[in-house]
């Protein structure tokens, strides 16, 4: 039954909107579902990334350090998702799709997204199990199909409040926003 709370608790914090998560809906709004479904791909290896290097840097380096570490991943986060609110505020709606959203930025939003270490670090507290990592992979796409989801319905009805524009600039916003809280949260 354990299990069952950590799942519900991974699927939550899978859902909830987040730099990767607002990425595949703009994505989806402006490209389109073909395009965007292939990035579930690579949202998922980055997840995987990340949970073999969280294992990995939990047994290599001494308690001491791994504060240092924690906070050289906070400042790469940071200065990630600046940069890409930035991107994705000054791109215009034709260019958005070709020059902002790319399979490549995605994997590496997740990669820094600070999401995918605590999902990393749940999963390791519970003991990283082969039907853990394939139940969390399976979360994941669940959790961007949502987000598609999402970008599939402003992208068809969208207009005015929930456009394409608005939701790019809300999206460059969010992302400002999360690398605010992230490095207010450092300090």
């Amino acid at each position: 039954m354990p299990e069952l709370d950590l799942l519900a608790l991974l699927g939550g914090l899978l859902l909830t909107p987040g730099p990767t998560n607002l990425l595949l809906a703009v994505s989806t709004a402006s490209s389109g579902l073909r395009r965007t479904a292939s990035m579930l791909g690579a949202i998922v290896l980055a997840y995987l990334a990340v949970m073999a290097a969280v294992a990995m840097l939990a047994a290599l380096i001494p308690p001491d350090s791994q504060s240092t570490v924690r906070t050289a991943m906070k400042v790469c986060a940071i200065l990630w998702l600046l940069w890409l609110a930035y991107s994705v505020w000054t791109g215009n709606d034709d260019s958005v799709d070709r020059r902002l959203m790319t399979t490549r930025q995605v994997f590496v939003t997740t990669l820094v997204n600070p999401k995918a270490t605590i999902v990393a670090l749940l999963v390791l507290s519970h003991g990283m199990t082969t039907w853990l990592v394939i139940a969390v992979a399976t979360l994941t796409c669940l959790a961007g199909a949502a987000w598609i989801i999402v970008g599939l319905l402003v992208g068809r009805n969208g207009s005015g409040l929930l456009g394409r524009g608005v939701l790019r600039k809300a999206s460059a916003i969010c992302l400002a926003g999360f690398g605010v809280l992230l490095a207010g949260a450092s300090l």
